[in-house]
């Protein structure tokens, strides 16, 4: 069964439409300037106007230059006829044959047993007689054409006649597809986009099999609606799912405005439910510099990850949330309207909060009126809705007074007074309307100081230090009649001292004339705070320290951490750390690993992640994937890669452990056409 598949898909690979044919001609593009000939033996013709050269001629105008036994060329006309052991080079083109007729100012000509080479897409074509018959017009007789550098390539096309329209079509009669010299399939004809554009058709076909969606078979066809607007549709079989159909768009509007939609449905089984998934994405701008961001996802079903996912951000999915915006700047003050949907993909609960609308006007720090005195405002307003229980609408203004001092030129001293009004109007579950209002107070005392060296005559290296002292207080007030819905509801009492150290070593680099390159190459910072209210022990008024840190020293060489630190319990509470090493050869490690201690007071975890790329072992490239979940003692998902690269083709498999499923995909791609099948297809096929 699994064999009557793959050969389906490769039947159906002949009768696809690839996204376009090589925009380049077999001919090299035409040259200005003057022309240099030399050769052995060179002689003029007055009567016809035509020199001719013999032996080891070469000849030469511009970018564009022939080599041949021998050669008549016509300098009124600029026509040219080459016989014996020809090659006409271009930029990046060659062409060789036994007889080429060519006019170095239209660019027309053909060549008789001939053999083409186009280097920005490593494309091999001959034929007995290649024939360039206009700009864009080219036929081809007896041909073939392959990305393979072989005299016996490993695949090729072969046709009777190619008739191609650079901009238009290829038609193709008498379509043969050849492995390894062995004729494989026959299409009588084939037509197929020779677009430098984006163009219409049929993309390659997968196959697969998964242990969650059994086998699988999907099909796409790519739309180009217009310059701005393309879209593709699926038809997936999923022998233990369904019937899928899936439809991407994607869209480019005036200057900013783009995005993509996404759609996809399962006609299930019997007894099974149907399923579909929902999700768009957009940035732009609306008339009136109104900002519109839209980032929503909705599944019918909580499952449908479970059974699409392919990787372990995807599959493990707790809620989805979309959200759309509207935003609107003047200055110093900005609008934001808001609205947020959750959707609860491990309980079916109607309880699940939702924000319909949220609409917030801020006012960053400004100077009040040339005092000395500067002002900063910030308000909400959010309708909170749930399907049952409180629903209530909040109202929270708070502005600010800041004074900003320079101390001895040298400390940076800001006190800031505040106050938080909120007000709340319940439904009938709640009490009807609450009110409180409380102030808050904290001053900030920092500083800056830095060095510069000089690393060379283009290289300037800054040490910058930033310690910082911030001290706050909340005064102790009663919030517990107030109805609770997100951690602004209840302002916590706090009166604290929070300091802090940062280094940053940036580099800075001028190369070839142009713009500097700035480069953080190291980033560290140590945070602490200190508890003036707590009580007991001293130790217990300390906070965890927590270290961040950030080293690029080397542009193959990048790690980056975050930890808390409980000096009086004298162990880690959180770690997360990520380290990468990588050359320009396609090896790369990166090990990653985040913890959390139950003594955090929130969920606790541990997991490790470490992807590994080898190139070592050229032409067969390794990858492998493994994640995994210390608290529960288990591979959450280990994937391996094993691909053999050819020069014109590749062979890729991927094994696929994850606790509930297990796949196996083979992708065999050709160079220059792309992968013609696939086991363990995605959703959708995206």
């Amino acid at each position: 069964m699994q064999f009557r598949l793959i050969w389906i898909t490769f039947v159906v690979l002949l009768l696809v439409l690839p996204e376009r044919l090589p925009a380049a001609g077999l001919f090299p593009e035409t040259a200005s300037g003057p022309v240099e000939l030399e050769a052995d033996q060179l002689s003029f013709d007055e009567q016809s106007g035509r020199y001719l050269a013999r032996g080891n001629v070469r000849l030469k105008r511009g970018a564009l230059q022939l080599t041949s036994d021998e050669l008549w060329w016509n300098r009124a006309s600029d026509d040219l006829e080459a016989r014996g052991n020809v090659v006409l080079d271009g930029e990046q083109d060659r062409l060789v044959g036994d007889r080429v007729r060519y006019n170095l100012t239209s660019g027309t000509g053909l060549v008789e047993e001939g053999q083409a080479f186009l280097g920005e897409q490593n494309l091999f074509v001959s034929g007995s007689r290649i024939e360039k018959r206009g700009e864009a017009e080219y036929r081809i007789i007896d041909g073939s054409f392959t990305t393979c550098e072989a005299d016996n390539p490993s695949w090729k096309f072969s046709a009777k006649q190619l008739d191609v329209t650079v901009g238009g079509y290829a038609r193709a009669r008498h379509t043969v597809f050849y492995l390894k010299g062995v004729p494989s399939f026959y299409l009588p004809y084939l037509l197929y986009p020779a677009k430098t554009e984006r163009e219409s058709g049929l993309l390659m076909p997968r196959v697969g099999y998964s242990d969650k969606r059994g086998m699988e078979f999907s099909a796409a066809y790519y739309q180009v609606i217009s310059r701005n607007q393309d879209a593709t549709l699926y038809l997936d079989y999923l022998s233990e799912l369904g019937v899928g159909k899936g439809l991407e768009y994607r869209y480019v509007f005036g200057r900013d405005n783009a995005g993509q939609a996404h759609g996809y449905h399962i006609d299930a089984e019997e007894g099974e439910e149907n399923q579909y998934a929902l999700a768009w994405e957009h940035q732009g701008t609306l008339p009136g510099r109104v900002r519109l961001s839209v980032d929503g996802e909705y599944v019918s079903e909580r499952d449908f990850f479970d059974d699409f996912g392919e990787e372990a951000d995807d599959y493990n999915k707790a809620q989805t949330v979309s959200e759309l915006s509207l935003s609107r700047s003047w200055g110093v003050y900005n609008l934001v309207g808001q609205l947020r949907y959750t959707e609860n993909l491990q309980v079916d609960t109607p309880s699940t909060l939702q924000w319909l609308p949220r609409v917030s006007l801020d006012a960053v720090r400004h100077q009040v009126a040339g005092s000395p005195f500067y002002f900063a405002f910030a308000s909400e307003y959010t309708y909170f809705w749930r399907e049952e229980g409180l629903k209530a609408q909040r109202l929270s203004v708070r502005p600010a007074l800041l004074l900003p001092m320079k101390l001895w030129k040298t400390l940076d001293l800001v006190p800031e007074l505040g106050w938080t009004e909120r007000h709340y109007w319940t439904s009938s579950e709640g009490s009807g309307h609450e009110q409180q209002g409380l102030y808050d107070f904290s001053t900030r005392l920092s500083s800056r100081f830095y060095r510069i060296y000089s690393r060379g005559v283009e290289t300037k290296v800054r040490h910058l230090l930033e310690p910082e002292l911030i001290y706050i207080y909340v005064p102790d007030v009663d919030q517990e009649d107030l109805p609770e819905f997100d951690r602004n509801d209840r302002i916590e009492e706090s009166h604290r001292v929070e300091y802090g150290l940062t280094q940053r070593v940036t580099t800075r680099s001028q190369t070839g004339g142009g713009r500097p390159e700035y480069r953080d190459q190291f980033f560290f910072r140590l945070s602490q705070s200190y508890d003036l209210n707590e009580d007991g022990d001293i130790g217990e008024r300390f906070s965890p320290l927590r270290g961040q840190l950030a080293f690029d020293p080397f542009r193959y060489f990048q790690l980056a951490a975050d930890s808390r630190y409980d000096l009086d319990l004298g162990r880690w509470l959180e770690y997360s750390g990520a380290g990468t090493v990588h050359d320009q050869r396609g090896n790369r490690l990166q090990l990653e690993y985040r913890s959390r201690r139950p003594e955090a007071l929130v969920d606790e975890f541990d997991y490790g992640s470490l992807d590994l790329d080898l190139a070592w072992l050229k032409p067969v490239y390794l990858g492998y994937r493994n994640r995994y979940d210390f608290v529960a003692e288990e591979q959450l998902e280990q994937v391996l890669d094993v691909e053999y690269r050819h020069q014109c083709w590749s062979l890729l498999l991927t094994f696929r452990e994850r606790e509930d499923d297990q796949s196996v995909m083979v992708s065999f791609s050709l160079g220059g056409i792309g992968t013609v099948g696939s086991l363990g297809a995605d959703m959708g096929g995206s």
